[in-house]
């Protein structure tokens, strides 16, 4: 017999008796022994080949993807967020900033104090039922705090406000969901009543252990999470040249868009070793990559000058029924530097989702603006197409939805964003085009009788007046259409438009906010006929952004030189030392000095 098959033979008599015998009481032939010895090596063989396999799969053929996996269920990885930046004005008032918040979350599936639990015989499962009673306590002491504003004003709240009864509902909601393991009771709570929450509960847990009989009622699970809120102390103040920040706290508007990677920082990374149920062990061999703040801006904004600029302006706007919202700058022609910058109506970056304040006047905005604004149904296929009628004709939705459009309109910064056509200010442009080439100086006059003929067009001045013969000087003072019509005549179509191009109007600006437009609306060369001419050198036929006319303005006075307009003054550190400095950046020099 094979000596492997007399030692299991002798194994088996040891624990169970005498072998057993064949049903013919005969005991198993040395051939059957054989075959049974040579299967059970077979069999062994084949099992120490698939273990050889298995190893050289896991530690050699795909050994890195099965490391990474094991490190990834050993090692625990936590995100060390960053503090955004800071934003001030020109003399150091913060104008955004960044506090600590607080998730409030529960999970109603492990809060064993909110629900009963009783195993059904018949099938084995068990059966959880709300305890209303404590679910309303619970739910009524949560909801105190967190409209307390401190954690401990309990008695200020005012339990019969609807503010009261609606985050009431909205705790109880949530934690009646006792088979959810996530709920969110409230977030952008402050440190104080996150406080107040935590004492609460541990206070619950710990006079209501697990114990036997009527004291057996169980545990409350209210954990908290660390986020951050972007913070506007003043509301509307400048918003469209801050922007804001979205639920993400990523810079999605104006400077909180343009200077995101600046303003955000580096987020940072613990990784340690964790235990069997995902906790952090605590570990010496922890690595710890620390994170890196966001650095600040500081604007060339004055406060006071904004304040000035925005009150002015919404003044405006509402004396004159401005339909297309209004906007202001103020910059320092040398530097381009801005000291405010303004479009109204505008929003709260607080809120920037609100536009309710507002609503009135986007409705009759919209309204007057038909062309721009209405809204058609889209196909059910094809969003990109519109239904049409039998005729062709695209089809008006009967019930549109105006928020996105609302929004949008409140959002835009008016002074880079839209086109409009200057007018009588461009003026000043087309007398240093004269002045510049030599075609004229200040003391050439043309003759302003009330009308001047053009081609096929007649040309008067505002109000029909007659200025009668005047100089440049005059003819700037009093803004007099013919004379400026005369003087484009003379710079001639190719000059006008090199100085037009030189002064910055076929391009952007360069400013440091975003969504500056590209589109321009101007006519070349050769596209400027007699009547495009005259229309362009009074400002009613090329159009521009206002930023645009600002910085050609600025040109014009400042020694001919085209500057850059920039908000941001300086970038500094999170201890103030100075990153970066935003100095003049000159373009080029578009006219003489003299």
């Amino acid at each position: 017999e094979h000596t492997m098959w007399k030692f299991f033979r002798k194994f088996i008599k040891k624990i169970k008796g005498p072998w057993p015998e064949t049903s013919t009481g005969a005991r198993m032939n040395p051939r059957t022994s054989l075959i049974c010895g040579g299967l059970a090596l077979v069999v062994m063989g084949l099992a120490a080949a698939r273990v050889t396999y298995s190893l050289y799969d896991i530690q050699i053929k795909n050994g890195d993807t099965y490391r990474q996996l094991a490190a990834k269920q050993q090692l625990l990885d936590t995100t060390i967020k960053a503090t955004r930046g800071e934003i001030y004005d020109a003399s150091g008032i913060t104008l955004a900033s960044t506090s600590v918040v607080w998730t409030i979350w529960a999970d109603p599936s492990y809060s064993t104090a909110l629900f009963t639990s009783q195993t059904v015989e018949e099938t084995g499962e068990a059966v959880k039922t709300v305890d209303e009673t404590t679910l309303a306590d619970v739910s009524r002491q949560l909801t105190l705090r967190l409209l307390s504003g401190d954690g401990e004003s309990l008695d200020a709240v005012d339990t019969s406000s609807e503010e009261y009864t609606q985050q009431y509902q909205t705790v109880y909601d949530a934690l009646s969901k006792i088979d959810s393991s996530y709920v969110v009771l409230a977030t952008k709570v402050n440190n104080a009543v996150k406080l107040s929450i935590e004492d609460y509960v541990s206070g619950f847990n710990k006079a209501h252990k697990k114990g036997s009989g009527a004291d057996r009622i169980g545990r409350v699970s209210v954990s908290t999470e660390k986020s951050s809120q972007r913070n506007y102390p003043y509301g509307a103040f400048a918003a469209a040249v801050l922007g804001f920040t979205d639920g993400e706290g990523v810079g999605t508007y104006g400077l909180e868009k343009s200077y995101q990677s600046t303003l955000a920082g580096v987020d940072g990374r613990t990784i340690t070793r964790r235990n069997a149920v995902g906790n952090a062990i605590a570990d010496q061999n922890a690595t710890t990559f620390a994170a890196k703040d966001g650095s600040n801006l500081v604007l060339s904004l004055d406060v006071n000058v904004q304040e000035i600029a925005e009150r002015y302006l919404t003044e405006a706007v509402a004396a004159n029924n401005v339909e297309n919202r209004g906007c202001a700058i103020v910059m320092n022609v040398k530097t381009g530097a801005i000291l405010a910058m303004a479009s109204k109506p505008d929003f709260d970056p607080n809120t920037p989702l609100d536009y309710s304040a507002n609503l009135a006047y986007l409705q009759e905005q919209v309204a007057a603006e038909p062309e721009l604004y209405t809204i058609y149904l889209r196909d059910e296929n094809d969003s990109k197409k519109f239904k049409l009628d039998e005729n062709g004709n695209k089809i008006v939705d009967p019930d549109p939805d105006y928020t996105g459009t609302y929004r949008d309109i409140l959002w835009k910064n008016k002074a880079i964003t839209e086109l409009y056509y200057p007018g009588s200010v461009f003026k000043v442009i087309t007398s240093a085009m004269g002045l510049d080439s030599g075609v004229a100086t200040m003391n050439t006059t043309f003759t302003c009788a009330g009308a001047y003929g053009v081609a096929k067009e007649t040309y008067h001045c505002a109000g029909h007046k007659a200025h009668g013969t005047i100089n440049m000087a005059d003819a700037l003072r009093q803004s007099c259409n013919l004379y400026y019509i005369q003087l484009g005549q003379r710079v001639g179509s190719q000059q006008f438009y090199n100085y037009f191009d030189a002064f910055g109007f076929t391009e952007r600006t360069g400013v440091d906010l975003p969504s500056e437009t590209g589109l321009m609306k101007y006519y070349s060369a050769n596209q400027l006929g007699e009547v495009q001419l005259a229309s362009s050198a009074f400002g009613q036929a090329m159009a521009i952004t206002p930023l645009q006319m600002c910085t050609a303005v600025a040109a014009a006075v400042n020694g001919g030189y085209l500057v850059t307009p920039h908000v941001v003054d300086k970038i500094t550190d999170t201890n103030g030392n100075v990153v970066e400095e935003i100095g003049t950046n000159i373009r080029r020099q578009v006219i003489s000095e003299s």
